[in-house]
């Protein structure tokens, strides 16, 4: 799948998830990063958020809350594609954590269970391509293990 094509996937994946209010950007309200994350994100689309505000969150997805997760979570997918900051940080919030890791594979399930088919389509699709196009074979093992251990399981 081209790049192109993957973008629009992701935009017609999530088109029709409401933007959410400033007041509901944030999951962590008391974390130190949060009035910085919804100055940046909050009143934007997510395809008005510029790169560079991406990058600056890159680590920060987990603070936003499920809503707004949702809702700017393209902008992560699409900086990834030309952002290596992004890309290790997106890989790591789209791989769940192991059994030993009980609180944090609840959250991640909390997070991406709400997600439509359409939307874990695209998700799926952009982890396919990242994989496919990684050349180191640890990066490869990487995307691929997001997918195995998740992205790729049916919606139940």
């Amino acid at each position: 799948m081209s790049e192109d094509s993957l973008r629009q996937s992701i935009e017609q994946a999530f088109s029709s998830v409401p933007c959410p209010e400033k007041k509901r950007i944030a999951y962590a309200r008391g974390a130190w990063e949060t009035p910085e994350l919804v100055r940046d994100f909050g009143g934007r689309h997510w395809k008005d958020v510029p790169l560079e505000k991406v990058r600056d969150h890159a680590a920060h997805l987990s603070l936003f809350s499920p809503e707004a997760m949702t809702y700017y979570l393209p902008a992560y997918l699409n900086a990834a594609l030309v952002d290596l900051d992004v890309r290790d940080f997106l890989l790591s919030s789209l791989t769940i954590s192991d059994e030993a890791q009980p609180d944090l594979r609840s959250f991640f399930l909390r997070r991406f269970d709400r997600l439509s088919p359409l939307q874990r389509s695209a998700i799926r699709m952009f982890l396919i391509h990242m994989r496919d196009a990684s050349t180191s074979p640890i990066s490869k093992q990487s995307w691929s293990q997001a997918l195995e251990t998740y992205w790729d399981l049916p919606a139940e």
